[in-house]
């Protein structure tokens, strides 16, 4: 008896022990997190066996099955990938595909850190992300684990040009290859998007690229609120600014589209369609404006080639690069007037700094230029001034004389001025040729990356801000009243005592001017005085 049941209890341990090999040959190892997605939503647990065997399985702890993964779920490691290009520094994440910073070492902001032109929230679209009209596709371009080429890239003057490649297999048949080339100290990045969908056709998907709110950084400025920041398009010869209060629904660019950018004052983000794209467009998402392009798609699947620009919104860089870029850099209304001479004047300034390294000496050294080029002007100018002075008591008994009669007493002093060969706005036109110099100017000092951070000497650091102890908006001041002391005094003696006034006024409106500007102006005026002087007290004629 003890021997029978010694005997059934070492079959039953064999049959136990034997099914469960049985089991593990047939199932196979259970599924880890680094296994396919496919195959683990695909493999169930047999079905139990009736009889002696399915007391057995009762006895023991069933096997949870496994349900396919939920398509908003995606498993895997975020791993983010390096990229340094010289004058950028990227940082893309494998989910996604999107760019998660984008330093720029040259330049820092007010508190000293280096320049990250991407800020944005986590809670809104990142930078550079896919997007279609289905949400669940769109959760899975955006947030699924892409598998990276490499996960470090380091370009120098021995390595020119690197390529990222981001592969997406998903197991709902999506496929997706994402690729950035980069350039060693280039801002401009060429990118390519591949999406086979064919498996989706039903759904008819239409793909989008996308660059958030945060693409142009946030950079503070004491000049800024005179600047648009934002959205930006640039189609059929014609720069489109959208404030973020005019996006409702999704505006579409076609014809001639040659960018969408996110920009401010200095810096600006672009996107420059090749291929496989049909449309610029800005929309806005949760209260955040956002510009893209919209991409070409047959049987829900797409091949799109476009450029990324994102750095300065320096004059050479921008003419170099093309596809109009140079579009991106806006002088304001009035400037874009005299936009054609803003341009000659900073490549000039940037002429003198190549040959100083100091924009603050070039600013003098093309105060001296324009100085010299409307010398024979001015000198001609001071000239009728003079001779203004020696007819002013004739000037004062013609007056006297004809009082009662203003139209014989201009015949007569036009005779007198004929006469002596002057004329009484003779010295003002000079000055009006001036002005258009003087806003050109202006606006390339005030609106240019070129002088942003550049010091001069002592205790100007930035000549594209104010200068913070107000000593060349007094000095300028000075210069013009002492200026004015050497003019001839002609005309109504009311008019003359305003015009005593003007330094006053003059300097209180130059302490916010960039102390450039400021410089540009006191130099002047230090030349004209010295003219003024010679044509006054040392010249004969």
């Amino acid at each position: 008896m003890e021997n029978r049941l010694l005997l059934a209890f070492v079959l039953s341990l064999a049959v136990f022990v034997g099914w469960g090999y049985f089991l593990a040959q047939v199932q196979g190892p259970l599924p880890t997190e680094e296994q396919d997605v496919k195959t683990r939503e695909t493999r169930s647990l047999p079905p139990q066996s009736t009889g002696s065997t399915n007391s057995v399985a009762s006895q023991s702890q069933p096997l949870p099955p496994v349900t396919p993964t939920p398509i908003n779920q995606f498993p895997g490691k975020e791993v983010l990938i390096q990229v340094s290009a010289g004058k950028a520094h990227f940082i893309i994440s494998n989910r996604g595909g999107i760019l998660k910073q984008l330093q720029l070492p040259r330049f820092k902001n007010d508190s000293g850190e280096t320049i990250d032109l991407i800020d944005n929230p986590d809670n809104l679209t990142g930078a550079l992300a896919l997007k279609t009209n289905d949400p669940e596709v769109t959760k899975i371009l955006q947030n699924a684990h892409y598998e990276p080429s490499t996960t470090s890239i380091v370009l120098d003057e021995n390595n020119l040009e690197e390529r990222l490649t981001l592969i997406l297999n998903h197991s709902s048949g999506l496929q997706v290859t994402r690729t950035y080339t980069f350039h060693f100290n280039d801002y401009l990045v060429e990118m390519s998007t591949q999406v086979n969908a064919a498996s989706m056709s039903s759904r008819n998907l239409q793909y989008q690229i996308l660059l958030g709110p945060g693409m142009g950084g946030k950079i503070s400025s004491q000049t800024d609120y005179i600047v648009f920041s934002g959205a930006t398009v640039f189609a059929n010869n014609e720069r489109i600014e959208n404030p973020p209060e005019d996006i409702h629904d999704t505006s579409y660019f076609k014809g001639d589209l040659k960018w969408v950018s996110f920009q401010n004052k200095y810096f600006g983000s672009a996107l420059i369609p090749q291929q496989g794209t049909k449309a610029g467009i800005v929309l806005k998402e949760k209260d955040q404006a956002f510009v893209g392009l919209e991409l070409e798609s047959v049987q829900s699947s797409t091949n799109a080639e476009y450029l990324l620009y994102a750095g300065t919104k320096e004059l050479e860089i921008l003419e170099t690069q093309g596809h109009d870029l140079v579009r991106m850099i806006d002088y304001g209304w009035f400037g874009n007037k005299f936009a054609f001479l803003v341009k000659p004047l900073l490549k000039v300034l940037a002429f003198f700094y190549g040959l100083t390294g100091n924009y603050g000496w070039s600013i003098i050294f093309l105060t001296i230029i324009i100085k010299l080029l409307f010398s024979p002007l001015t000198h001609k100018s001071f000239k009728s001034m003079k001779g203004m002075q020696k007819v002013q008591p004739y000037v004062k008994i013609i007056q006297e004389r004809n009082k009662d009669d203003r139209q014989k007493m201009n015949a007569e002093m036009l005779e007198l001025y004929k006469k002596h060969k002057v004329n009484p706005v003779g010295g003002c036109l000079p000055m009006l040729l001036q002005i258009p110099v003087f806003i050109a100017l202006y606006h390339a000092l005030f609106f240019s990356i070129e002088l942003r951070g550049a010091p001069f000497i002592g205790w100007i650091t930035d000549l594209s801000v104010a200068d913070p102890y107000y000593v060349y908006p007094v000095l300028m001041g000075a210069t013009m009243f002492l200026q004015q002391r050497l003019t001839p005094s002609v005309g109504d003696p009311m008019q003359q005592k305003i015009m005593m006034f003007l330094p006053i006024v003059f300097t209180f409106l130059f302490i916010s001017f960039p102390s450039g500007l400021v410089i540009y102006w006191t130099v002047n005026n230090m030349l004209t005085i010295s003219q003024q002087y010679y044509i006054y007290h040392v010249a004969k004629d």
